[in-house]
């Protein structure tokens, strides 16, 4: 039980209705019930809510005690609320029950030297307790009214059992909330990297069932039934294995940051690797592949998986809506500062108000889109985003005079 805190000076002039353990037992069921699965503020609300309402406070707030501060989260204060506003521990009568733990009870403010008068509706008289749990000072719940002798004696004493379910509700959702959110940003975390390796799986895939298209259609030779049979089987196998990725991808899509393993890379090797990933696929839709290099382009400092799967993701866009005969052009050129990268195609191009979202997630490209199957929801696009942005980069699309697109990335220099 508390001793109250009374200056020498305080005096109690008229008579005041005592707070009754009846009505701070239904104060505490009602901040029980607002408590569940309630935030650390809005739980520092309903405390000061109902406690101000349990006594008949004019204003109220609740400050919580951290690193030498009293920091008010919840008020009750007209016309103003000081939401965020704090003060050192010792500070006024609030800083002072920060300071001592033990409650403070004013009749009359103006009486009392600990005081400190605030720009708000001027107070008399004053109840401060404080809010402690397991040893630990948690905050201070300050209490006031307009005029003096407004609480009876022994308001703040009454007031200890629902400061001390209090603070216990109070650290309770503190600790929930904490364990909310590192729960949110470890699922978000796994979401994000499943989804960017389910993602990277495809380009291989693809690459692989061109290259089973290539000898299937008996482009490098012919078949007997035999080998004709088996591979057939393996192209079904091999489509089943697409469209379920696909949808593991769709399901679980999500932009996802790894952590980046930067060496210096040469440019044309960029680009040749990229094309190399993707020449069975071209062959099997008799769509060529143009590398254009310049000798002034200079190296960039890179994680060379991830850029190839930029390209990757630009290359496997563009075959998916090239026609038959078309020609893709994977280029690097020389910008002061800078290394450009561009996969131009002859496809249908971008609806100009798309040129900007369609590296959001999920964005779908007006007029790129009908060939687009399970899986395809614009991933890869936010990924090589998400990618050329790790590396301080910018990323853009563009739209070719004589038709087509061309989806470019810049990369610093290494020098």
């Amino acid at each position: 039980m508390w001793v109250t805190d009374l200056t020498p000076e305080a005096v109690t002039a008229t008579s005041v209705t005592d707070l009754t353990p009846e009505a701070v037992l239904q104060g505490l069921v009602s901040l029980t019930r607002l408590a569940l699965n309630e935030s650390e503020a809005a739980v520092a609300d309903g405390i000061v809510r109902i406690a101000g309402g349990l006594i008949g406070a004019d204003q109220g707030a609740l400050g919580l005690v951290r690193d030498g501060e009293v920091i008010t989260v919840a008020a009750l204060m007209p016309p103003r609320a000081p939401i965020g506003s704090h003060f050192p521990v010792g500070f006024g009568v609030a800083g002072w029950v920060a300071a001592t733990g033990r409650p403070a009870e004013i009749q009359d403010v103006r009486q009392d030297k600990r005081y400190v008068a605030l720009p708000y509706p001027e107070v008399r008289s004053f109840v401060g307790v404080p809010l402690s749990n397991g040893g630990d000072l948690l905050g201070v719940l300050s209490l006031a009214a307009w005029r003096p002798d407004a609480f009876a004696r022994g308001t703040a004493e009454a007031l200890a059992p629902f400061a001390e379910a209090a603070a216990m509700l109070l650290r309770n959702a503190a600790e929930a909330e904490q364990t909310r959110n590192r729960l949110a940003i470890l699922e978000h975390a796994a979401t994000d990297g499943l989804a960017e390796s389910l993602h990277e799986l495809k380009a291989p895939l693809h690459a692989a069932a061109g290259f089973l298209e290539i000898v299937a259609s008996e482009q490098t030779g012919p078949l007997n039934e035999q080998q004709k049979d088996f591979l057939e089987t393996a192209r079904d196998e091999c489509a089943r294995l697409k469209h379920a990725l696909a949808t593991l991808v769709e399901v679980g899509a999500a932009a996802a940051q790894r952590p980046m393993q930067l060496t210096v890379v040469e440019p044309g090797e960029l680009v040749e690797a990229s094309l190399q990933r993707v020449r069975g696929q071209a062959t099997g839709r008799q769509v060529r592949l143009v590398g254009e290099i310049d000798p002034q382009a200079m190296s960039v400092r890179a994680d060379r998986v991830a850029v190839l799967q930029v390209l990757a993701n630009f290359l496997q866009n563009a075959l998916r809506i090239v026609p038959t005969g078309s020609e893709i052009t994977v280029g690097a050129t020389a910008v002061p500062g800078w290394t450009h990268f561009v996969v131009a195609d002859r496809g249908p191009g971008v609806a100009e108000y798309q040129l900007e979202s369609i590296f959001d997630r999920f964005a779908q490209g007006e007029g790129r889109d009908a060939e687009r199957g399970a899986g395809e929801v614009g991933l890869g696009l936010a990924i090589s985003r998400r990618i050329v942005e790790q590396h301080q980069g910018q990323i853009w699309a563009e739209n070719r005079h004589d038709g087509g697109a061309r989806f470019c990335f810049a990369l610093p220099t290494a020098a």
